[in-house]
């Protein structure tokens, strides 16, 4: 992508929702969102959770964020149909946490 430029930092954050459901809605997904009530009737104040929709071509697609939602149609536009985890492919969880670094409140590495 050329699009793309070396220092480049993005994290969710609350200026990121927004422009995942336009990147979504830019690539042809319809968007949904339905509010599921947490508590029954009784309930004075009820807390809700948000499940966002994405859909396109007979795919169907889920999660509680825009992050995680484009984030789950990235992972299927990548690996398609077969999408689930291989037997051989499980390696990377266990690369990852051994490379993993630690920091502290200020951000600074914890050698250890």
């Amino acid at each position: 992508m050329d699009e793309l430029r070396k220092g480049v930092c993005i994290r969710i954050a609350g200026n990121t929702g927004l422009p995942c459901l336009l990147a979504l809605r830019e690539k042809g997904y319809r968007l949904r969102l339905d509010y599921y009530r947490l508590g029954g009737p009784e309930v004075a104040s009820p807390h809700y959770r948000l499940d966002y929709q994405a859909e396109c071509d007979g795919g169907r697609f889920s999660a509680t964020t825009p992050e995680e939602l484009l984030g789950l149609v990235a992972m299927w536009e990548v690996r398609g149909d077969d999408w689930r985890l291989k037997p051989d492919e499980g390696t990377i969880d266990d690369e990852l946490h051994a490379a993993s670094r630690t920091f502290d409140r200020g951000g600074n590495e914890l050698l250890e």
